[in-house]
C-alpha cells in the first residue's frame, strides 16, 4: 500500500520583535548622537487625514524661516515655533511645521527638549537631507513643502518668497502665488499673519 501523506502546512509568519528605536534629540552627534535614531515619519498620512476631518485649510510652516532670530548660535527659538502653531491649532487648523532632519540633533535651537516635545506630537514633520560628508551640505526642505502643499492643498506660512520654486512646477507656481502666507512678529514676540480667505477650503 501507498501511504499518503499530509500536506504539509505553511509556517505561520510572526512579526519579528523590533526593539524600539532611541531617539537622542538635543546632543551634538560627536557625543554619540546617532542619525539613524531620527525617526523617519511620512507626512502625508497624517496630512491626508486631517484635510478629511477638519473644515479648515492645512497649514504647513516654514519651521526655520519662522524661528529664526539669531545670527550667532542658536539661530532658532522654539518658543517662536510654538506660539505659531498654538496661533493656527486655537483657529481650527491641522498645522505641521517642516524642517531638515539633522535640525532635530544639532545645537541650532535654543531649546532642544521643547523641540523634542513637538516632533513627539507630530506637529514636526522632518524632511530628508544629504547628512554625509557635511550635515549640512544640502536640504531639501523647500522642495517637500511645496509638494506637500500643492498635492494635499496646504496653505504655507513664510516669509521666504520661493521664487526659484515657482519655476520647477506648475503646481509649485499656483501654491507660491496663491497659497503663500506671510508673518511678523510684533515686540512683545506675538505671532501675526494678515487676515486671509486662502485659510479656508
Amino acid at each position: 500500500m501507498v501511504s499518503r501523506r499530509k500536506p504539509l502546512e505553511p509556517k505561520s509568519k510572526r512579526p519579528e520583535k523590533v526593539a524600539p528605536s532611541k531617539r537622542t534629540l538635543g546632543s551634538h552627534p560627536a557625543k554619540g548622537a546617532s542619525r539613524r535614531a531620527i525617526e523617519k515619519r511620512p507626512p502625508s498620512s497624517a496630512i491626508q487625514q486631517a484635510a478629511r476631518n477638519l473644515a479648515h485649510r492645512t497649514v504647513l510652516l516654514d519651521a526655520c524661516n519662522i524661528s529664526h532670530y539669531n545670527q550667532r548660535m542658536p539661530r532658532f527659538s522654539v518658543a517662536r515655533l510654538s506660539k505659531a502653531i498654538t496661533h493656527f491649532v486655537e483657529a481650527g487648523h491641522a498645522v505641521h511645521a517642516v524642517m531638515p532632519r539633522f535640525h532635530l540633533y544639532t545645537r541650532q535651537w535654543n531649546d532642544p527638549d521643547r523641540l523634542n516635545g513637538l516632533y513627539r506630537k507630530n506637529y514636526i514633520i522632518t524632511t530628508p537631507c544629504k547628512e554625509f560628508p557635511n550635515p549640512k551640505s544640502q536640504v531639501y526642505d523647500d522642495r517637500i513643502l511645496m509638494a506637500i502643499a500643492s498635492k494635499y492643498n496646504c496653505a504655507v506660512v513664510s516669509n521666504d518668497m520661493f521664487r526659484d520654486m515657482a519655476h520647477e512646477h506648475p503646481q509649485w507656481s499656483y501654491v507660491v502665488h496663491n497659497l503663500c502666507l506671510p508673518f511678523w512678529w510684533d515686540s512683545a514676540e506675538n505671532f501675526h499673519i494678515p487676515s486671509n480667505e486662502i485659510l479656508r477650503h
